[in-house]
């Protein structure tokens, strides 16, 4: 029993190293700026596919679908994290007026950020899943951010602890957050994976 519980928590630790090793060499590659969207994708769909079977993660394999995802992800990446700039900026430019109506033009821009940010990891986790266009990933993943409170929460304070512990151990960066933190983001997203799952099934 302890056993097959420490061989579990093993495989699942070693696969969290493959996954963010290759994240980070696939980053390298696109030169950062433009490999980050499509290295995330690539693990994601990785994982997603070999799920806990650590032979199956082949690093020729990952290569051949970073290619194929290349400049299809950084339009992706870059829609949204160009969105999300031009939110932080008149968050940052709201700060300095000092006047009461402005909090809750402060609460909206936040509001927009988390909206952004989930709507561009949850839409990676559809396109990975899914062989589904960009507008119709939106979509689903608009109604995925309204559909359940209790799992976008977790997702955010998941992603603010991550961040946190991960700041506070940078080694964990290197070498294992962005594995556990795709991984994370796949798990809770079952639910909803469940009910498009029913939908098609229904057609």
């Amino acid at each position: 029993m302890i056993g097959r519980a420490a061989d579990k928590i093993f495989t699942r630790v070693f696969i969290f190293l493959i996954m963010t090793v290759y994240f980070w060499i696939y980053t390298v590659a696109g030169l950062v700026v433009l490999g980050i969207g499509p290295a995330f994708r690539t693990v994601t769909e990785m994982h997603m596919d070999k799920q806990w079977d650590y032979r199956l993660y082949h690093f020729k394999e990952g290569w051949q679908r970073f290619k194929r995802h290349f400049w299809q992800m950084n339009l992706h990446t870059w829609l949204f994290l160009g969105v999300g700039a031009v939110l932080a900026y008149n968050l940052y430019l709201s700060l300095s007026i000092h006047t009461l109506w402005i909090i809750f033009i402060q609460f909206i821009i936040v509001f927009a950020l988390i909206l952004d940010f989930s709507l561009a990891i949850f839409t990676v986790m559809l396109r990975s899943r899914y062989d589904v266009a960009f507008k119709d990933a939106i979509k689903l993943a608009i109604v995925q951010f309204f559909s359940n409170f209790t799992q976008l929460l977790t997702f955010i304070i998941g992603t603010i602890v991550l961040i946190v512990i991960s700041l506070k151990w940078p080694g964990m960066i290197l070498f294992l957050s962005p594995g556990i933190y795709m991984v994370g983001a796949d798990r809770l997203s079952r639910r909803w994976y469940d009910k498009i799952d029913k939908m098609l099934g229904a057609v």
